[in-house]
């Protein structure tokens, strides 16, 4: 009765069920979060690549402001001093949608035209004295933070250059750039709806912004974000926008106007892919547990049947009596020990029976379409290429017909020799079946496998000293290459045997690559 205290099967089974499911659900929940916070950085990376973008082209409007500046800066009417004239032109510039707000100031940054009033009309000071500073010490361009325009008053950017004329600097030449149009640069990128992208001025002030700019324009952007971008002025930082959402914040700063863009990506939406991978993992892990252990209750059952039903043969032999054993229902139950034994070399032998041509050596088309379908599963994990070569001999038949089939038999085996000989290691020759032989390239695309086609066709072409009679055979080939031609290996075996029979088809003795006859390539 000792043996009762021992673990049954089923319990057993249920064990290695646990054992496999549990470290198997533990690794799934690393892997998801390895790959949540590979994801996070991926999409970091992309951000801080965005805001740069977009942080050039906010260079790029400013360049082509300043563009419009310099050439107004040579125009005929300021040179001589025509300014009526000038004023007009800077109109017929606005009407052309070339520029928005033209200011013509002296180095005072008293206003002397203003384009959107009249020529001659009293107007304001224009330009707080860090400009007007800058102005008269560089050659510009200088780029103002986001202010109330006087005249307008509407919020604006301006871009500034100083006039020189025989080197003395008499006017300062500015044109205006409106909040929408930098907002407009924002919805070029077409980025999820629910990030908020920012342009910031050089003072961190938001000038443009995809979410509630009504709310938020010309206020100071997050302390968070302000305080990151005073020691970097490329990177990301965790912090809350002005509205108070939990954002990762990318950002990019330009080298030359020192304006920044922001990206906020919602923390929630970051995190809510994996709490809904955890979620659906956690519910597929416990599915299978519990399905693994009814069939594992299932399957322990009808062993410890079938062991049982041996205990009656057991002790039938040893009390001499005949065998009446009926069908277990488990190989293992009926073979015992000894039978096992030799079932093993039996079946050593009948698996390489199984897997080979008894005539050549050579894999069959069993061995054959297993090693393709090995092959395509490296090919995917390595992104690399292999190809097919199928081939059939041409002038076979009459070898048969004329000197006897054992001499058909002595020629296949020199094919097979010959194919062996002019491949690689890694390389494998087969034998279809008949006269028809398959060899798989590895490493190699389908147009490179044509030069070793062509070789093993010169191979097989070569005469064949067989019992006193010299015959000559050629062989027509198919190239099919992974994974142009397909990426299964049924696709790849029809497509190797549609350009055999195209080689026939063309005179025979060729060579024709799917790929090539496609036009893939």
């Amino acid at each position: 009765m000792a043996y009762r205290s021992l673990s049954s099967i089923k319990f057993r089974l249920a064990l290695l069920v646990m054992v496999c499911v549990v470290p198997a659900a533990l690794i799934a929940a690393a892997l998801l979060s390895y790959d949540y916070y590979r994801e996070r950085g991926q999409l970091i990376s992309n951000a801080i690549t965005t805001a740069r973008t977009v942080a050039y082209s906010v260079d790029k409007e400013f360049a082509r402001t300043e563009a419009t500046l310099r050439a107004l800066e040579t125009s005929p009417a300021l040179t001589s001093g025509d300014l009526p004239a000038f004023y007009w032109q800077t109109r017929n510039l606005q009407a052309n949608g070339q520029a928005n707000t033209i200011v013509l100031s002296a180095p005072s940054g008293q206003q002397i035209i203003n384009n959107l009033r009249p020529y001659g009309e009293k107007l304001p000071q224009s330009g707080d004295a860090g400009q007007l500073h800058l102005l008269a010490d560089t050659s510009g361009p200088v780029i103002s933070p986001l202010f109330t325009e006087p005249v307008s008053q509407r919020l604006m950017v301006t871009v500034s250059v100083p006039v020189e004329r025989e080197g003395k600097h008499v006017y300062n030449l500015s044109a205006g750039i409106f909040p929408e149009q930098l907002a407009r640069l924002l919805h070029l990128q077409q980025l999820p709806p629910d990030w908020i992208v920012a342009v910031l001025d050089s003072s961190g002030n938001i000038v443009a912004r995809s979410h509630e700019i009504s709310r938020f324009l010309g206020q100071q952007a997050a302390p968070g974000l302000i305080n990151a971008m005073t020691f970097d002025n490329e990177g990301w930082t965790e912090t809350r926008t002005s509205e108070g959402v939990a954002v990762l914040a990318a950002f990019s700063r330009s080298s030359v106007s020192n304006w920044a863009v922001a990206i906020g990506i919602p923390a929630r939406s970051l995190t809510q892919s994996l709490r809904t991978k955890l979620v659906w993992v956690a519910l597929a892990i416990t599915a299978l547990l519990a399905g693994s252990l009814a069939l594992a209750s299932f399957i322990g059952s009808r062993i410890a049947s079938s062991i049982r039903g041996l205990r009656a043969p057991a002790l039938a032999l040893g009390l001499g009596r005949s065998l009446e054993i009926p069908p277990l229902h488990l190989r293992e139950a009926d073979e015992v020990a000894n039978a096992l034994k030799k079932a093993a070399g039996m079946l050593r032998k009948a698996q390489h029976q199984a897997m080979h041509d008894p005539l050549t050596g050579l894999p069959n088309r069993a061995l054959f379409n297993e090693l393709v379908n090995k092959q395509i599963a490296v090919c995917r994990r390595s992104e690399s290429h292999f190809s097919i070569l199928y081939i059939d001999l041409d002038g076979f038949k009459p070898v048969n017909d004329m000197h006897g089939h054992a001499m058909g038999d002595k020629l296949l085996c020199e094919v097979a020799g010959r194919l062996q000989a002019g491949i690689r290691e890694a390389d494998m020759a087969a034998r279809l079946g008949g006269d028809e032989f398959a060899v798989i390239l590895v490493g190699t695309p389908g147009g490179s496998a044509i030069n070793v086609a062509n070789k093993l066709l010169a191979a097989i072409s070569n005469p064949y000293g067989l019992s006193h009679a010299v015959v000559t055979i050629s062989a027509s080939i198919g190239i099919a290459g992974y994974p142009e031609c397909g990426t299964e290996d049924h696709d790849l075996l029809h497509m190797a045997d549609v350009a055999m029979y195209q080689a026939k088809e063309a005179g025979k003795g060729q060579v024709v690559c799917a790929a090539i006859s496609a036009g893939t390539l």
